[in-house]
Formats: structure tokens, C-alpha cells, sequence
């Protein structure tokens, strides 16, 4: 298994962060982008760690990106984001996944309010989702559906503590409200029309959604480890003082 090193945790306001990115009247265009570009492949990975860890009872692992990130093995080819190992009782799984940071202000983006009704949530949540759905079925391979192409692993990852035998899935973090059903439940399984590449469903997660869950619960606030954010952060504090 990954050592793990001694890392900072930082506080979030569940309330505050689904605002800000379910809004679209929240931001100034093109704030959300930048911030996405500095906190949102971290910030996926990390809930869904947080989700599976504290709802599914498993133990999760998500490799370094600056170690080792999914790829076809060349030097030109498909890249994915992460790495993640989720050890249940029974099963181990090492999911090769994508994250899409696709906020309310993302082409297509819709506005969801915090306190938003179930019903029209379940409604903003199939249209998210009928949005890039056409993508997962397209046999050509795009930027969305490339998750559903098997990427081979290496000693890398054996040198770094991920050992099997594990299965091999294909996982879609996403922001913004979606499930495949569309259901309010965070995490969806989607299987494909026709199979098209090496696999033949997907699995789907949502951080708004499991945030949603949290607030719901009455929980206002998590604490999080996002290590590449938070350099990324303090670089920016170090170059540009306010």
C-alpha cells in the first residue's frame, strides 16, 4: 500500500462551495475556471475518497498524478487523471479515472440552488446528465468516453504500493449534479447502449450531489486533504501578495 505522507488538511464550507460553483450569478465569468483550474482534479478525487471512505466503509488510495497518472503506455496517446484503489471487505478495485470540473458556468452549465427542492433537483439532474450522454456511446473515442478504453498498468504503480490482484474499472468524477438514473445518489452505475471500446459501463460520481447528501445531513463544513491545490495555492500567495 501508497505511504502516506504527513499532510495539511484544509476547511471547506459545504454551504459556501456549492454556492459558489452551482451558481452561476455567483462569479465573475471566468473566476470559476481559474479556481477549477487550481482546486478541481484534486477536489474530485478527494470526495470521492471522503464518499467512500465515510458511506461505503472501504479504504481509499489515490496515486500521485506527479508519480503516475492512467495512460495508453506512449508517448502520444489517451490520458486519464488518476489512479485510485478502493479496498472493501471482499473486493479491491483500482479505477482508472477522469475528472471533469464542469461547473454552472460551464458551457451548458445550469444553475442549482443550495436549498433547491428534490424534485426539481432530480430534474436539473437529468438534464446535466442528457447533456454528454451522447458522448458515452459515440464509438469514436472523445474526451469523455476515453475512460471506457482500459489503460494497461506498469511496475510504477508496484514500486508506489498499488498491488493487486485488483479489478480494473472505469470511474467519471464529475462536479456538477448528475446520476445516470437520475436519482439524487452520488454515485451511479451507467452502462453503455453497445459496447464500443474496452468497457461496457461506467461508473459515475458526483461531488455536488455528495455534498448535497452532507448539507442535507446537517454537516457544514470538511476538512480535506488536496496537496497538489494547496501548493498550488501557496505559490500564488507567494508571487502575488493582496
Amino acid at each position: 500500500m501508497l505511504k502516506e505522507a504527513k499532510q495539511n488538511k484544509m476547511k471547506i464550507n459545504i454551504r459556501n462551495l456549492l454556492k459558489y460553483f452551482d451558481t452561476r450569478t455567483s462569479t465573475v465569468y471566468g473566476d470559476t475556471t481559474a479556481v477549477m483550474s487550481v482546486v478541481g482534479e484534486d477536489l474530485g478525487a478527494t470526495l470521492f475518497k471522503h464518499y467512500c471512505e465515510n458511506e461505503r466503509k472501504s479504504k481509499v488510495e489515490i496515486v500521485d498524478p506527479n508519480e503516475e497518472i492512467p495512460t495508453e503506455g506512449k508517448k502520444i496517446g489517451r490520458r486519464l487523471d488518476r489512479w485510485i484503489l478502493e479496498k472493501t471487505k471482499n473486493n479491491l478495485v483500482l479505477y482508472q479515472a477522469e475528472i471533469k470540473s464542469w461547473s454552472s458556468r460551464a458551457i451548458g452549465g445550469i444553475t442549482i440552488p443550495v436549498d433547491i427542492s428534490e424534485e426539481e433537483l432530480r430534474k436539473k439532474i437529468k438534464q446535466n446528465w442528457n447533456r454528454n450522454v451522447a458522448l458515452m456511446n459515440d464509438k469514436r473515442v472523445n474526451g469523455l468516453n476515453k475512460v471506457l478504453v482500459e489503460m494497461p498498468t506498469d511496475k510504477k504503480l508496484d514500486e508506489l504500493g498499488i498491488n493487486g490482484p485488483y479489478n480494473k474499472a472505469p470511474l467519471l468524477i464529475f462536479w456538477d449534479a448528475r446520476n445516470s438514473k437520475g436519482d439524487t445518489d452520488c454515485f451511479s452505475k451507467y452502462n453503455i447502449k453497445k459496447k464500443q471500446h474496452n468497457f461496457n459501463y461506467c461508473w459515475i460520481f458526483s461531488c455536488s450531489l455528495y455534498l448535497r447528501h452532507l448539507h442535507k445531513k446537517g454537516i457544514k463544513d470538511l476538512q480535506i486533504v488536496i496537496p497538489n491545490a494547496e501548493r498550488r495555492i501557496n505559490r500564488l500567495n507567494s508571487l502575488f501578495k493582496v
